[in-house]
């Protein structure tokens, strides 16, 4: 971007658009609880709450669009999954183990540790879905968006619209919300049941304002980067 506001712009309207994209999932929801609860097609199954798309579109379409829709949500899952694991290598292969733990590494070496990394967050994710087997894939989809909204929201928002962000700030608030939501994940229903210590099954009220709390409150604690480079430049 060549200026900070057109980032600032560019960030506002992906945010608008994903928003109303996944807010159709809600008629989504309730055109398919309309069809299959009206005795149209049938009662739909709890259980089989992950096909109302291909269900809805059989019915719309006929068998051709069913087949339709089933192959661009097949597509739509090989590009995500492959992207995400291709993202996670490249972090931790680069920004972890080249960046942080050493600091002076060869391409090749760097090469290796990241195909390894893909193998290994490739099997993780194998693990995680045999696992979650059964469950309503929109729920997931909510955990997953609250931990990572949890970890990134706070740092991008306060690094684009608040100029006093400083980069301990940054790095306590993604961690804060990374741990809480994944805690509070471990400790709701979702995974202990009715003998749950947090009652609530989506952690994201509660880590997404502490992550903008460490966040802001770390910031006013310390210096910021432009505070630091005004610092040294009085110095000299």
């Amino acid at each position: 971007m060549p200026k900070p506001s057109d980032a600032r712009k560019s960030t506002v309207i992906a945010i608008i658009v994903m928003g109303i994209f996944y807010l159709l999932i809600l008629f989504l929801g309730l055109g398919a609880i309309y069809f299959f609860n009206q005795g149209i097609t049938g009662v739909l199954n709890p259980a089989d709450a992950n096909l109302s798309a291909p269900l809805l579109a059989q019915y719309i379409g006929g068998d051709v669009f069913y087949a339709v829709i089933s192959s661009i949500a097949f597509a739509t899952i090989l590009g995500t999954v492959s992207g995400l694991i291709m993202a996670s290598a490249g972090a931790i292969a680069h920004d972890i183990y080249a960046e942080v733990l050493k600091k002076k590494t060869d391409e090749r070496k760097a090469l290796r540790i990241s195909k390894l990394t893909a193998v290994g967050v490739g099997i993780i994710a194998i693990l995680l879905g045999i696992m979650s087997k059964g469950q309503n894939v929109a729920f997931l989809v909510g955990l997953a968006f609250a931990i990572a909204a949890s970890a990134n929201l706070p740092a991008l928002l306060c690094t684009l619209f608040w100029k006093r962000t400083s980069e301990m700030g940054l790095v306590l608030g993604i961690a804060s919300g990374l741990i809480s939501s994944i805690v509070l994940i471990v400790i709701s229903p979702t995974m202990m049941g009715s003998g749950a210590f947090f009652s609530l099954n989506n952690p994201g009220i509660i880590s997404i304002p502490l992550g903008f709390a460490v966040t802001i409150g770390v910031s006013l604690m310390s210096k910021s980067e432009a505070e630091e480079v005004i610092a040294e430049k009085a110095a000299t």
